[in-house]
């Protein structure tokens, strides 16, 4: 999944930005977005049904319409448990918002925006959506497990039976003597060339958050569990060893 964020004072045109991404990035596949609010949703404001269900004791409340249309509250959610929960079903997510974020940004009008910052523009009219929609192909992919089995389930054959092992290190506990790319492409062509193995991913997340480091995701798809197990394990060895 890309992510980009879309940074920028009030007025600027974030929210002009998003749209016009979203329409482009739609042609090549599931786009979501999320926006910082400032505020609390109406759906539990002071006074109304949904806030009356909450102060009942309710530990989620959701709004639904006639047509289909619906606002959650309840859980807790970072930036990061949105990232992962899109993940499973979004090619592109674009964030409008949360400036100070590590996500890779656009930059509109004058206000500070922490890097890094992809491109910036005086605001939305000054901005080449076509240039930027190439730069989002560029960006590095945000992934976690699940979203990993997803896109290699999506490889197979329909109806296809599989055992499935994932397992996440993180970085900082390799003994890196070359980069984690290198260390990373030697453990995905060795699951690759391993019989029984239908499908395998091994994945160097760079972290967007400042509390949380880089990790490898590992994930393969083989013809039984076990055989699954004992690959990811083999995988794991190999990233811990020189490539």
């Amino acid at each position: 999944m890309k992510v980009l964020g879309v940074a920028g004072p009030s007025d600027s045109g974030k929210t002009t930005v998003v749209a016009g991404l979203a329409a482009r990035l739609s042609h090549r596949g599931t786009v979501g977005t999320m926006k910082r609010l400032t505020h609390d949703p109406d759906i539990d404001t002071d006074g109304k049904d949904t806030a009356r269900h909450r102060e009942a004791g309710s530990a989620r409340t959701a709004g639904v319409t006639d047509d289909g249309d619906w606002f959650s509250t309840g859980d807790r959610w970072t930036l990061e448990d949105m990232l992962d929960d899109f993940a499973r079903e979004c090619d592109y997510v674009l964030v409008e918002g949360f400036s100070e974020s590590r996500l890779p940004k656009v930059s509109l009008g004058d206000r500070s925006t922490a890097p890094p910052v992809v491109t910036t523009a005086a605001d939305a009219d000054d901005l080449d959506l076509g240039e930027v929609t190439d730069i989002i192909e560029t960006l590095p992919s945000y992934e976690t497990p699940a979203s990993l089995v997803v896109e290699l389930r999506g490889s197979l054959e329909s109806g296809d039976r599989e055992g499935i092992a994932t397992s996440t290190v993180p970085v900082a506990e390799l003994a890196l003597t070359d980069d984690v790319t290198t260390r990373v492409d030697a453990a995905n062509r060795r699951l690759r060339s391993v019989d029984g193995i239908r499908e395998a991913r091994v994945h160097h997340q760079q972290s967007l958050f400042d509390e949380l480091d880089d990790v490898v995701h590992l994930v393969v798809l083989a013809d039984d569990t076990a055989r699954a197990n004992e690959a990811i394990g083999e995988a794991i060895e190999r990233l811990f060893t020189a490539a």
